[in-house]
């Protein structure tokens, strides 16, 4: 660390009175950031129903409440990235976290609804200009051999603010202060970004030492895209699937086809594109984000279909119900942390390790919903959920390292803003197709239909999403395999050099 400092302060010196780098407060501030940007998905799930009834509003109306944010940081993170390269990613970090505090707060004194949306749109798109500096400042601020156990912190951090988010919004409407009700879930983060807001100066600023003119026209095409994409997959099934939202999901593919063609056309004529394009032209980085993409997806249908099986499915409260999923962020936080020091011994095989155990945790899961049924015994739940977070915590850790690792210093914000993006529009794609999956498995319930008969049918159905879910991330294995091989294959490479 201290030869990187010395190195460019060789290069950029210093004022007299710059202050010198304080790696721990950096540190902090990089894993809270990351925390309440994605705590705040998951706290805010558990208080839907609260939300609904406190502002009387409809389904879908409160349904956009989640997915304004999701879409929202989705189509505005390479846009982050790009921003914190030209104008310093310390200072696009302090708005970033300033803009989602003050939308908490917002969000939190809403008289409506669409106030509601509106706020939770400015969260989503606060929250793309933090996560894109978090891996830049990671990138740009640690040397090589101390990113593996940085990006172990970083995986750690986001596994614990998803398992736990639920928890932590259970918990809160349980303790229901000054009868805040649903309010308070927004308010959680107004003391945390406060208190992220008084660390930020004490961290070093670094940006790209040339200023290139920004690709305004990308930044257009990927923003259409995405929402062409994404909004048809979140909305779709909830809305019945209109023309206009399948020509939508359909016109999105030449959509993003004519911003790859832009954006090599840039590169030819020796402009700086938007997104660089040819970063998918390196084998790790394109089988890193294949990875990435399977994980996330895998993820995000997981924790719906088990937070609709447990709440009302099985009745559970939404204390209850995050209590359930406690021990997955158990093993997910101990296999983040564990992470750099197995990787340090095998490699990237422990990725494989982590993608087994994956698919093992699902099928062990899926053994203990049918061997309990709708008479729920969360004891014989624990091994195969902590299984599973393991799991993931093995895969999940080490893969963001693995997948910016090759990337020149010019393209770390780009390519942090594709893999946050991907990450995103993830979480969307695997929401949408797995809740075709579960709706069509209820079928519609008879209106006689006895509470046994109408668990049971939320257990069946949760059952079949398990198996599938075990399927997709099966997928990983020879992903997986294909990018331990190839940078070992690099390793023996350079050795031989």
């Amino acid at each position: 660390m201290s030869t990187l400092v010395k190195t460019a302060a060789q290069t950029h010196p210093a004022p007299a009175k710059e202050m010198r780098p304080r790696p721990r407060i950096m540190l902090s501030v990089m894993l809270l950031s990351v925390f309440m940007a994605v705590a705040n998905i998951f706290v805010v799930n558990v208080a839907t129903p609260a939300i609904q009834s406190g502002l009387h509003s409809s389904f879908s109306g409160v349904q956009f409440v989640i997915t304004g944010y999701t879409l929202a940081y989705a189509i505005a993170l390479i846009i982050g990235g790009r921003l914190g390269d030209r104008y310093g990613r310390k200072r696009m970090l302090m708005i970033g976290v300033a803009g989602f505090t003050l939308a908490s707060l917002l969000c939190g004194v809403a008289s409506g609804v669409n106030m509601l949306i509106l706020a939770r749109i400015i969260q989503g798109l606060s929250a793309a200009l933090i996560s894109p500096q978090v891996l830049s400042l990671i990138q740009v601020n640690y040397p090589a051999e101390k990113r593996a156990s940085v990006f172990g912190l970083y995986g750690a951090s986001q596994g614990i603010a998803a398992s736990s988010g639920q928890l932590i919004g259970g918990l809160l409407l349980y303790w229901n202060p000054w009868d805040l009700d649903w309010r308070m879930v927004f308010f959680f983060s107004v003391p945390l970004g406060l208190i992220i807001l008084s660390m930020i100066p004490f961290i070093q600023e670094s940006k790209e030492p040339v200023k290139t003119r920004l690709d305004l026209s990308g930044a257009v095409l990927i923003a259409a895209g995405l929402l062409m994409l994404v909004y048809p997959l979140v909305q779709g099934q909830k809305e019945g699937w209109p023309a206009l939202l399948i020509i939508s999901l359909i016109m999105s593919v030449p959509v993003l086809a004519v911003f790859a063609w832009f954006e090599k056309r840039l590169l030819k004529h020796g402009r700086v594109p938007f997104m660089n394009v040819q970063l998918f032209r390196h084998k790790m980085f394109t089988v890193g984000m294949l990875i990435v993409f399977i994980l996330l997806c895998s993820q995000a249908a997981f924790f719906l279909v088990t937070a609709y099986l447990l709440q009302v499915g099985l009745g559970f409260s939404a204390l209850k119900a995050g209590s359930v999923i406690l021990p997955m962020g158990l093993g997910y936080f101990a296999a983040s942390l564990m992470s750099s020091r197995i990787s340090a011994r095998i490699g990237p095989h422990v990725l494989t390790i982590g993608s087994a155990l994956t698919v093992l945790g699902f099928l062990t899961l899926a053994l203990s919903v049918h061997a309990t049924g709708i008479g729920f015994n969360g004891y014989k739940w624990i091994p195969a959920l902590a299984v599973l977070g393991i799991g993931q915590g093995f895969v999940a850790a080490p893969i963001t390292n693995i997948v910016l690792s090759k990337i020149r210093p010019g393209d770390i914000g780009s390519a942090s803003g594709i893999l946050t993006t991907g990450m995103q529009v993830a979480f969307a794609i695997g929401i949408g197709l797995i809740g075709i999956v579960w709706l069509n498995a209820l079928g519609s319930p008879a209106a006689n239909v006895s509470p046994q008969a109408f668990a049971q049918s939320y257990a069946d159905a949760y059952l079949l999403c398990l198996y599938l879910l075990a399927g997709l991330t099966a997928i990983l294995l020879p992903l997986v395999l294909v990018l331990a091989n190839r940078r070992k294959s690099q390793a023996d490479g350079s050795a031989a050099d």
